[in-house]
């Protein structure tokens, strides 16, 4: 499964970070009209307390006389798709699910508007809104301990930052929960990437039995990478007269800045065209595999401009793997093409499978791309 983020409007009522992960699954029942026709538009949560995952199905039923392809589900959050959460097929009269499950990162009120994009029924919005509560119990509130330093809890796995533009430098705080009897004083001892910088309150003290906060600056412009990313970072601090380590996880899903761009301009831009984004295998038998990785397929990567095109990553799905060195597709010469080789992997069993693959270049028209390979396994 591979993180991959969209674009879509967004309702804040108040400060909220939130990932949202989409799965789409399928049943068939009656039919109705000529759309995509959703059982409701909105669900309200109404008030609860934090917690750490909502979960959240819409239900809906192509009721059109032929079959309805979802073509995109947008938003702004970094996200997750399953395989079939788009360009998925809904055939008449089939009734299917879109899951959205989301990690809130603050209490409040919230509201979110996502759109699903179809070739046929147009697109239709949805709505996801209600209150998070403050949890009064510090032990519920902070319920993840730090691997190394179990006593000092967070309210959340990991400081996740969203979707960051490589362009400024982005603050978030983060919030401790001392559940020792021993006071934890930060010596101000760090060992953090480049673009990871911390700040402390003037005490540097987090008192036992109490809660406190740092202040993480992360700087997407030195992170040098695109897409999903992950780093740890390190503080050092003292308790009960020993020296402490305090490590975290920090994530972000960094994207290229473009400034503004009319058409003119977007011709001095590289241009990416995949020759051929969704390869078929056909169908295959397993006894014929024997458990080995020999399924293979070919992407080729064309620069249509007279600019250097950068394939900044190359996201590897589940069960497929790339095999073509990154110093072969990470930059393409003006009018030429890199070769990208796969493996697909051999599931143990049967079944019609999709793997796929997210491609992150420097074409403004669209910096993210997906490919895909299916194979049908008998």
């Amino acid at each position: 499964m591979y993180k991959i983020q969209f674009a879509f409007k967004d309702i804040f009522l108040s400060s909220f970070s939130m990932i949202f992960f989409f799965m789409l699954s399928s049943a068939a029942v009656l039919a109705q009209n000529s759309t995509l026709n959703f059982e409701e538009t909105e669900f309200d949560f109404g008030k609860m307390e934090f917690q750490d995952t909502l979960t959240h199905r819409f239900y809906f039923k192509n009721n059109s006389e032929n079959e309805i392809k979802i073509l995109d589900i947008s938003t702004d959050c970094a996200c997750t798709f399953s395989n079939e959460s788009t360009e998925k097929s809904i055939e008449k009269e089939e009734r299917s699910f879109i899951e959205l499950v989301f990690l809130p990162y603050n209490y409040g009120n919230f509201a979110k508007v996502f759109t699903v994009k179809t070739d046929k029924a147009g697109t239709q919005t949805l709505m996801l809104k209600g209150e998070l509560q403050p949890i009064l119990d510090k032990e519920r509130d902070f319920k993840y301990s730090l691997e190394k330093t179990p006593q000092i809890r967070t309210r959340t796995k990991y400081l996740h930052f969203g979707n960051l533009l490589n362009k400024i430098p982005i603050t978030k705080k983060f919030e401790f929960y001392n559940s020792s009897k021993e006071d934890f004083i930060f010596t101000g001892k760090m060992e953090n990437p480049e673009h990871i910088q911390v700040r402390f309150d003037s005490t540097h003290i987090l008192k036992a039995g109490q809660t406190s906060a740092i202040y993480v600056i992360y700087d997407p412009f030195l992170k040098k990478d695109f897409g999903y990313v992950e780093d740890i970072a390190t503080l050092f601090g003292e308790q009960n007269k020993k020296t402490v380590k305090l490590e975290f996880k920090v994530t972000a899903n960094v994207e290229e800045y473009f400034p503004p761009l009319n058409t003119e301009m977007l011709e001095a831009h590289p241009k990416l065209n995949i020759e051929k984004s969704y390869i078929s295998l056909g169908t295959h038998y397993l006894k014929n595999l024997k458990g080995k990785d020999s399924l293979e397929a070919i992407f080729v990567l064309k620069n249509e401009s007279n600019m250097p095109l950068k394939i900044h990553r190359i996201v590897e799905g589940y069960g497929c793997k790339l095999i073509t060195e990154k110093s072969e597709w990470n930059e393409v010469a003006p009018h030429s093409n890199a070769i990208v080789k796969v493996v697909f992997q051999t599931p143990e069993d049967k079944g019609k499978y999709i793997r796929s693959l997210t491609v992150i270049c420097n074409d403004p028209r669209k910096p993210i791309r997906t490919m895909k390979i299916q194979a049908v396994l008998r």
